[in-house]
């Protein structure tokens, strides 16, 4: 399903990607102990029942999926960053549930409704269209299906964050704002076509 893309965003995508390249051995030293608390926040969330399909869109250097690889059927990696993903490869080791994939979260390479649970924590702050990214996440996750996904809050604030949601079928069951994270955290679940109460 390849998009457009536009010369902005390319430039805008790029450039991040140029970043995290660069950052990347030093990324866990700089925000891990924030990643954990974010991850921590939504233990509760993230226990799996060893059955469900979990897609880990930004999954950075793989802490996640450390933390998932024995509570998953299968867990896939997305990331923009090939050197992010040779961190992720080394963290999750010879586990056989978990694969790595490189690609834009704004045309993944997965069909539509393909898992049961998507997490994404801090990507989102960095796509150059967030609504965009949000309805590419949506359209791979089935009807039901749980999601985590986190935001900067000084580059965006509730009300966008719902709207956002709202128009990709995600419905939120909590919207996490806790002084001691620098993220929203939205979780709740994607609505079917049919269903209409929120």
């Amino acid at each position: 399903m390849n998009k457009q893309i536009n010369r902005r965003d390319w430039n805008s995508k790029k450039r991040v990607l140029t970043e995290y390249s660069a950052g990347f051995s030093v990324y866990d030293q700089l925000y891990g102990e924030e990643q954990r608390m974010k991850y921590e926040r939504c233990s509760r969330y993230l226990l799996g029942d060893g059955k469900k399909t979990v897609l880990d869109c930004g999954c950075g250097t793989g802490m996640l999926l450390e933390r998932l690889a024995g509570q998953s059927r299968y867990l896939v990696g997305v990331d923009y960053s090939q050197a992010m993903l040779q961190l992720a490869k080394t963290r999750v080791g010879p586990a056989r549930n978990v694969g790595l994939v490189c690609a834009d979260a704004d045309n993944l390479p997965f069909g539509s409704e393909t898992f049961d649970q998507v997490t994404s924590f801090t990507m989102l702050g960095n796509m150059p269209n967030i609504d965009e990214t949000i309805r590419e996440i949506a359209r791979v996750v089935r009807n039901g299906a749980q999601i985590l996904l986190s935001f900067v809050k000084k580059n965006i604030t509730t009300v966008e964050i719902l709207a956002s949601l709202e128009v990709a079928r995600l419905n939120v069951k909590e919207l996490v704002d806790e002084e001691s994270l620098k993220d929203w955290i939205a979780i709740g679940k994607k609505l079917s076509e049919s269903t209409s109460d929120q």
